[in-house]
C-alpha cells in the first residue's frame, strides 16, 4: 500500500521520524520470506523496486512510495509471500507500534472523505420535537389538539403496567375515516401497541435503518428502568435529500396491485442516487437497498391470491439474506413449506417479482426436500446456511444441515472458498491474475468481495451459525475456533474496504447516468485504492492457503 503520512501533525511526524530506520537491499536480496515470523515493521520504498512473489511466481510489482507488509503487520501473521528487491532498493522501516495507529487513522479519514460522516450520535441528542403524553381514555380530539399546539407528529399513550402505545398524525387521519370513529372516541381505539422502542444509548444511524426495515416513522426512547425520555422520528435522523428512502418504503406498503408495486420499484434508481448524494458509507447503502428489496418482496407476496395457509415461509437468500444487496445485486429468495402452496401461487409470485426487477424462478420445497440431497447447487446451499425468513407463518423449523448432511455442506462450502481465488496485484494498467495471466478489467465483486463472502459462509457453517452478515459470520467462525481471531479481524477489515470500493464504483456510474456494474478499468484505480485492494487480495490468499492445507 501507499503510506500517506503527509497530513500528520508536526509532533506525529517527529515521532515517526525518530522511530524510522533506513534499510538497503541489493538487487535480488530477500526482504520478507513467505514462512517468516510475524511482520513487526511496515516498509516504505524510498527508491528502487520490490517484487512480491509466491511459489516462485510474480504476484505484484512495487515502486517508490509503495509500502508492504501492512496486512501481515496488522494481523500478526507471517506474510505468506516473498518480498524481494528487484533492483538496489532503499526502504524506510517503521515499527508496528508507530505505524499501526497512524495508518488506521489515515484509512478512516480516506473512507470518510469518500463516503461522508456516519451518524454516530445517540438518539437522545437528536430529539427535536416535544413529547406528548396522554391517557388511554383521553379523546382523540384532545390529543390531536395538544399535538398540533406543540408541532408533534405523535403522542405516547401511557398504559402504566402495560407499557406504552403510540398514535401518530397519520393514525388520526386514516383510522378515524376508515373506522368511522367520532373525534370523541378514546385515543386507545386508534393507537398501536406494543410499540417498537429504543434505549437512550442507541446510535441514530442504527435506529434510522431499523425504522426503514420495519416501515415505521417513530420510536419512543425508553430507559432501562421503563421511563419515557422522548420520541425519535425519521425526520430527526436523516438529511432532507434522504427522505425518499421512507417515501418509497411507504409507497411499497400502500401499493394495492402488482402494477402499482412495479411502478414503485422503478423509483429505486432515484433512491440510490439519493444515497450517493447523502454520502453514506457502504454498509449503510447496502442496508437501505436490502430493506427496500425486503419490503418489495413482502408486498409482492401479500398481493398474490389466494394466499397460502400456515407453514409456507419465504426466505431471502444470498446477499439479500446478509443485508448486503448493492445497486448491482440481484435479490433472490425461495419457499420453505410444510404443505404445498395453492396451485399457481409460485408462478404468480414469480410474475410479480419479475415485474419489479427481481429475476429467477420461484422454488418451493419442504424442509425434508431442501435437506435431502446436499450438493453444489447454490440455491440449496443458500437455503441451508444463508437465509433469512421474510414472510409467512412457519410450522416446522427452517432447514438446517445436521450430522452427515452438515459435513457435506461444510465440505462443499470449503471447496467454494478455495476456488474463489482473488488476483495477486497490478502491473501498470493490467490486473495480475492468480494463474499468471493479465486482465484489462477488474471485476470488483469476483476479485475482492466474493472470496471473503465464501470464506465467511464456510467458516460460519463449520461453527454452526447459519445467519448474519459477512462480518458477523467471520467473527462467529473465530468464536467457533474455525478461524483465528487475527484472521477474522483481518478479513472483516478487508471486506469493509472491498465493499466500500465496490459501492464507490457503483455510485460513480450512477452519478453519470450509467447502470451500476462491477467492471473497473485498472487505469481508473488510484494508487491508494490499488494499495487497499492489494491488502484485500493478500488477506484472502493467506487464509485460503491454510484452508488448502
Amino acid at each position: 500500500m501507499r503510506a500517506p503520512f503527509d497530513a500528520l501533525a508536526p509532533e506525529e511526524l517527529g515521532e515517526l521520524a525518530a522511530q524510522t530506520e533506513l534499510e538497503f537491499y541489493v538487487s535480488g536480496a530477500p526482504i520478507l520470506t513467505e514462512d517468516g515470523g510475524p511482520v513487526t515493521f511496515l516498509r516504505v520504498i524510498h527508491s528502487g523496486a520490490v517484487d512480491i512473489i509466491h511459489d516462485g511466481r510474480l504476484l505484484d510489482m512495487l515502486g517508490t512510495g509503495d509500502a508492504f507488509g501492512h496486512a501481515a503487520m496488522l494481523s500478526g501473521l507471517p506474510p505468506g509471500f516473498e518480498a524481494r528487491a528487484a533492483e538496489d532498493t532503499l526502504c524506510y522501516r517503521i515499527p508496528v507500534s508507530v505505524a499501526r495507529p497512524l495508518l488506521d487513522r489515515v484509512n478512516r479519514r480516506e473512507i470518510e472523505l469518500a463516503a461522508g460522516p456516519p451518524n454516530h450520535r445517540p438518539v437522545t441528542r437528536m430529539l427535536r420535537s416535544p413529547t406528548v403524553r396522554c391517557e388511554p381514555m383521553e379523546s382523540i380530539r384532545e390529543v390531536a389538539r395538544r399535538m398540533t399546539e406543540v408541532g408533534a407528529t405523535s403522542a405516547i399513550v401511557d398504559l402504566r403496567v402495560g407499557g406504552f402505545g403510540i398514535v401518530t398524525d397519520r393514525d388520526i387521519r386514516t383510522k378515524i375515516v376508515a373506522a368511522g370513529l367520532p373525534l370523541s372516541a378514546p385515543v386507545s381505539t386508534v393507537m398501536t401497541t406494543p410499540v417498537f422502542t429504543v434505549t437512550p444509548d442507541r446510535l441514530g444511524g442504527e435506529v434510522l435503518f431499523e425504522l426503514l426495515e420495519r416501515g415505521i416513522r417513530h420510536a419512543p426512547i425508553v430507559s432501562e428502568g421503563g421511563q419515557l425520555i422522548g420520541v425519535i422520528e425519521d425526520a430527526d435522523l436523516f438529511p432532507a435529500q434522504s427522505r425518499s428512502w421512507f417515501g418509497v418504503r411507504r409507497s411499497i406498503s400502500r401499493a394495492s396491485s402488482a402494477e402499482d408495486l412495479a411502478l414503485v420499484a422503478r423509483r429505486l434508481p432515484d433512491v440510490v442516487a439519493d444515497l450517493h448524494a447523502a454520502r453514506l458509507h457502504a454498509p449503510e447503502v447496502v442496508r437501505v437497498v436490502s430493506a427496500l428489496a425486503d419490503a418489495l418482496t413482502t408486498r409482492a407476496l401479500e398481493l398474490v391470491t389466494p394466499a397460502p395457509g400456515e407453514g409456507v415461509v419465504w426466505v431471502a437468500v444470498g446477499a439479500q439474506a446478509r443485508r448486503e444487496l448493492t445497486p448491482a445485486s440481484i435479490a433472490r429468495g425461495a419457499v420453505v413449506c410444510s404443505q404445498p402452496p395453492p396451485p399457481g401461487w409460485t408462478r404468480s409470485v414469480g410474475e410479480v417479482l419479475r415485474a419489479c426487477g427481481f429475476l429467477g424462478e420461484v422454488v418451493a420445497r419442504s424442509t425434508e426436500e431442501w435437506t435431502r440431497n446436499v450438493g453444489e447447487d447454490e440455491l440449496e446451499l443458500s437455503v441451508l446456511i444463508e437465509r433469512r425468513a421474510l414472510w409467512g407463518t412457519p410450522i416446522d423449523p427452517l432447514p438446517a444441515p445436521e450430522g452427515s448432511s452438515r459435513e457435506a455442506v461444510v465440505a462443499a462450502l470449503a471447496r467454494r472458498a478455495r476456488a474463489a481465488v482473488p488476483p495477486t496485484g497490478f502491473d501498470a494498467d493490467s490486473v495480475l491474475e492468480e494463474g499468471g495471466g493479465r486482465s484489462d478489467r477488474l471485476d470488483i465483486r469476483q476479485a475482492a468481495v466474493a472470496p471473503i463472502v465464501e470464506l465467511a459462509r464456510w467458516g460460519s457453517a463449520a461453527a454452526g451459525v447459519f445467519e448474519g452478515s459477512t462480518p458477523e459470520r467471520l467473527l462467529a467462525a473465530a468464536g467457533g475456533g474455525v478461524l483465528s481471531e487475527a484472521e477474522a479481524r483481518t478479513l472483516v477489515d478487508a471486506f469493509d474496504l472491498a465493499l466500500e470500493l465496490r459501492i464507490g464504483h457503483h455510485m460513480s456510474r450512477i452519478a453519470v447516468g450509467q447502470p451500476p456494474d462491477d467492471e473497473i478499468e485498472p487505469a481508473e484505480i488510484s494508487p491508494l485504492m490499488r494499495d487497499h485492494l492489494r491488502d484485500v487480495f493478500r488477506a484472502v490468499t493467506s487464509v485460503q492457503r491454510r484452508l488448502r492445507g
